[in-house]
């Protein structure tokens, strides 16, 4: 269901989440080489949640990254919007475009009248978890994020 692109992004996060700080910053190349993500790929990702305000980062040799706020303050639904888009919700199941409605009779999904129901559940679903949640059941175990 997601990007491959948001998938090392919550990873990444969550990796961030556990391991950086302000005083001990998470650097790119060891969460790429811990994660398995490929370095210039996760360089990007990262700068945009810096411009987006979920990171902080730093340059230099002591230079890495550490969440901008209180990770119970990210929500699965804030990184998924970020980086595959505010229509990912909305974007039909089968097709590329927003789903529409039997009301629509010409233009019907065929699979929009089931599935809305699901969606609003994911879309709950996606709101209400949150990175520190995450973390907090991993019991900051680093080891089972490395697995994934």
């Amino acid at each position: 269901m997601l990007s491959t692109t948001c998938k090392y992004a919550v990873r990444a996060i969550i990796f961030i989440g556990m391991k950086g700080s302000e005083e001990n910053r998470a650097n790119a190349r060891i969460i790429a080489s811990e994660l398995g993500i490929p370095m210039q790929f996760l360089s990007k990702i990262l700068q945009i949640f810096v411009r987006k305000g979920l990171l902080k980062s730093f340059k230099g040799p002591t230079g890495g990254f550490y969440l901008a706020k209180d990770s119970n303050d990210i929500t699965m639904f804030d990184i998924v919007e970020i980086i595959d888009g505010p229509g990912f919700f909305e974007t039909c199941l089968i097709g590329t475009g927003p789903c529409q409605s039997s009301t629509h009779k010409k233009e019907r999904c065929p699979v929009h009248d089931r599935y809305s129901a699901v969606r609003s559940e994911v879309v709950k679903y996606f709101k209400s978890e949150t990175i520190g949640g995450i973390i907090e059941r991993m019991d900051n175990d680093e080891n089972i994020l490395l697995k994934l």
